[in-house]
């Protein structure tokens, strides 16, 4: 699993918005200048260090037809992206990149909670239950439903123990 993805390109829209911090939006250079070249409206929102940046109203204000680039860092990604759900962006409007460190959460097949690790150690390593202590084999499966990958019990025995 890439804890990067790389910005595509999405043809025939009305209008292109993009939005990131510093790094994110020099990797949406590319598109940004695909977009001027074909003299297509857009528009570019910079989220800084600050955390009161409030992209709400903008998102709110935007007309069907248009479609989203949000990259920032991961662990701020996933607040930016429930807001645009929120603000009523699909998935299909919108391409959301993350760059830096990425914490995922698994959950544990046994007692149903969550445990953070660093997607760079996916499928390297069994983790850790935070909770019941159980040894998982982490799965490159991710449930939208739990918004974590799923974690099943290794082969190992006496993993309950501390």
């Amino acid at each position: 699993m890439k804890t990067e993805k790389q910005p595509v390109f999405v043809t025939s829209k009305r209008k292109y918005l993009f939005c990131g911090d510093n790094k994110g939006l020099e990797r949406l250079t590319p598109i940004i200048k695909k977009v001027m070249k074909e003299n297509i409206s857009f528009e570019v929102v910079y989220l800084g260090e600050k955390e009161e940046t409030d992209i709400s109203l903008w998102l709110k204000h935007q007309r069907m037809g248009s479609f989203l680039y949000v990259a920032m860092e991961w662990s701020k990604l996933e607040d930016v992206k429930h807001l645009a759900v929120e603000c009523g962006f699909s998935e299909e409007e919108a391409q959301f990149i993350g760059h830096g460190v990425r914490m995922i959460d698994v959950f544990c097949c046994k007692c149903h909670q969550k445990t953070k690790m660093s997607s760079e150690d996916l499928g390297k390593l069994p983790t850790t239950c935070f909770h019941c202590h159980l040894k998982l084999s982490v799965s490159d499966h991710y449930s939208p439903l739990r918004e974590s990958y799923l974690g099943y019990a290794t082969l190992e025995t006496g993993s309950d123990h501390r």
